[in-house]
């Protein structure tokens, strides 16, 4: 019987991504493209930053290139 609350609790999550989805494609009108960019980049900037800072954990330079054999 949980698989049921499971797959319920799952059609909820992607009705609330889709109105939210829906929200602000419709409400961010033609600033949505820029938005986008922005927060993509934003995005990969701190994963780049958290990836980087992993990597100095590790003992690695992550500003040294990799040498090719």
């Amino acid at each position: 019987m949980k698989w049921i609350h499971d797959k319920a609790a799952l059609l909820l999550a992607a009705l609330a991504c889709a109105g939210a989805a829906w929200g602000l494609i419709h409400y961010s009108g033609q600033w949505f493209y820029l938005l986008l960019f922005v927060l993509a980049f934003a995005g990969l900037f701190a994963d780049n930053r958290r990836l980087r800072a992993r990597l100095r954990n590790l003992g690695e330079d992550p500003a040294r290139k990799p040498r090719r054999d």
